[in-house]
């Protein structure tokens, strides 16, 4: 009697830790803007006479989330009331499976707005997780014309282009691009990536077995983090931050290699710098 009871209060603190957990991740789903919502318009009228300094950036980067790259594509400045209205509004999100072992938060009714995007700009996550461990996700875009990214999308798949809307349903995450390639570099690794790492089956334990780095062109598994990892190593740029076995997408979210195009709903990733003066 005594070690039934003992085996059922094993099980009830065990299950019971792992509630609680879950509780206290869902809760790092979404980190609200940490300054107040400001003025925009000395900004905005400076930005006519293209008088815009180092320090108006940071401003506008902490009222909308968008980098200089990310302020400097837009069509019209105006713009920029858009993207401090959506960075600060108020979401609703809901966590739901999406395999056996995993799960998602996703926001209802999003209306939140993604900075014009280039081919080769990768996309980070932390909005997804296995049990209690926030393991993320990641995806490069290939298509940003038509709004088409490249993903390994969850174990028992194999990689497909996906819509770039989808990532407007995330309560969090990062738009990365390499720092000091050209346009028509990044667009050659994202061309390279649609050629040959399109359609592999998920491998959740790529770089354990087998190793993590192999010929792109005879790549026979992969999982999101990786797919992104090796179209870049396939030129030369080692974006895992740790150069550990597993590349995770916390790993590219801290990669020196990159500065941010936009943050949403999570603070800068560490290590990560904002788009340096040109």
């Amino acid at each position: 009697m005594k070690k039934r009871i003992f085996i059922l209060l094993a099980i009830y603190t065990v299950a019971s830790a792992y509630v609680s957990s879950l509780f206290y991740i869902e809760g790092l789903a979404y980190s609200a803007p940490s300054s107040d919502m400001l003025d925009l318009s000395t900004v905005v009228l400076k930005s006519c006479y293209n008088e815009l300094s180092e320090e108006d950036y940071e401003f506008i980067y902490s009222q909308t989330g968008l980098g200089r790259s990310a302020v400097q594509s837009l069509d019209s400045l105006e713009r920029l009331y858009d993207y401090q209205e959506s960075y600060f509004a108020e979401i609703d999100f809901r966590c739901k499976a999406n395999s056996p072992i995993s799960c998602e938060e996703r926001v209802r009714d999003s209306r939140i707005l993604l900075a014009p995007l280039e081919d080769g700009d990768i996309l980070v996550t932390n909005a997804s997780h296995v049990f209690s461990w926030r393991n993320g996700h990641a995806a490069i875009v290939t298509d940003a014309e038509n709004g088409k990214t490249l993903e390994a999308v969850v174990i028992g798949t194999n990689s497909k282009p996906q819509s770039i809307s989808k990532w407007t349903s995330y309560p969090n995450f990062a738009v990365l691009r390499l720092k000091g390639a050209d346009k028509e570099t990044r667009a050659e690794i994202a061309k390279t990536a649609l050629e040959y790492l399109d359609d592999v089956p998920y491998n959740v334990f790529i770089g354990l077995y087998p190793m993590k780095y192999s010929n792109i062109t005879a790549v026979k598994g992969t999982q999101c983090a990786h797919l992104v990892w090796l179209a870049y190593a396939a030129y030369g740029y080692d974006i895992d931050s740790n150069g550990g076995l597993i590349v995770t997408p916390k790993d590219i979210a801290e990669s020196e290699l990159f500065e941010v195009v936009q943050t949403y709903g999570r603070e800068t990733p560490r290590c990560v710098s904002r788009p340096q003066s040109k």
